[in-house]
């Protein structure tokens, strides 16, 4: 994918996909700007990607900071090609009646006004530059694993709030999509299993067996198989998309 060029700015840089999708952007060719809370975290991946890449900690739930982070993208770049927003926050789990109303308004700060704040301060770099946006929401959208209901919710409300969007900022020139993952490949999987197993009081390898048993593909996808999609949608690939979602999820599930 030949991103050379553009100027990408990829919030929620973290450990697992965030990396990956700083890697994958610079590798084509794309200016960067990394956004997370994590000052230290965004250095280490900065200093990986091997580009001048520009690093921003910041709260993407408060919105002055999301202004502030776009007014010195534009300081660097004059203009961005593509937001890719990553970030999210994961709520307690627990059924819905025992979560409170702190919770949901942590929720939808983490993981939905996170994506609008930063977009909004963003857009007026992205205006007429037949841009993109994509939004990562979470197989938790398609299908609820027990006790993750706010979580759930939020990850379906980003699809719909994908459709609106494209309508919204169509016709600044600007599309807006979603990828969707399945389980990924990575560390934070393995203790998810490994918790899995204990509810279900069954090994964590068979917990995984038993999931890698519903894709059609018999295993889970890799980070890098998820940023390659996102590139595709930031790329001049996908010019005449917007307004969908893409499941990569080995099979996993069938929209």
């Amino acid at each position: 994918m030949d991103l050379s060029g553009r100027v990408a700015a990829v919030a929620g840089v973290g450990p697992g996909l965030g990396r990956e999708l700083a890697l994958t952007f610079a590798e084509a060719g794309a200016g960067l700007a990394l956004l997370a809370r994590r000052s230290a975290y965004l250095d280490e991946v900065a200093g990986e990607v091997g580009t001048a890449a520009l690093c921003l900690p910041t709260d993407l739930t408060d919105r002055a900071a999301c202004a502030e982070a776009a007014r010195r993208v534009g300081e660097r770049y004059g203009a961005v090609d593509v937001l890719v927003h990553n970030a999210f926050s994961r709520p307690p789990l627990g059924s819905l009646g025992e979560r409170s109303a702190a919770d949901w308004h942590a929720a939808v700060d983490g993981n939905i006004l996170s994506a609008t704040n930063l977009l909004y301060e963003l857009l007026p770099l992205m205006q007429g530059r037949r841009a993109s946006i994509v939004l990562v929401s979470s197989i938790s959208a398609r299908q609820p694993y027990p006790d993750s209901g706010i979580y759930a919710a939020m990850k379906s409300a980003m699809l719909t709030l994908v459709r609106v969007l494209a309508h919204e900022l169509g016709p600044h020139a600007v599309r807006v999509n979603a990828v969707v993952p399945g389980y990924i490949e990575s560390d934070n999987l393995e203790a998810f299993f490994a918790d899995a197993g204990t509810r279900r009081g069954t090994s964590a390898a068979q917990a995984r067996l038993d999931a890698e048993a519903t894709t059609c593909l018999g295993r889970f996808v890799t980070a890098r198989e998820v940023a390659d999609v996102v590139a595709f949608f930031g790329s001049a690939a996908s010019a005449g998309v917007t307004g969908q979602t893409l499941d990569v999820n080995a099979g996993q599930w069938f929209g």
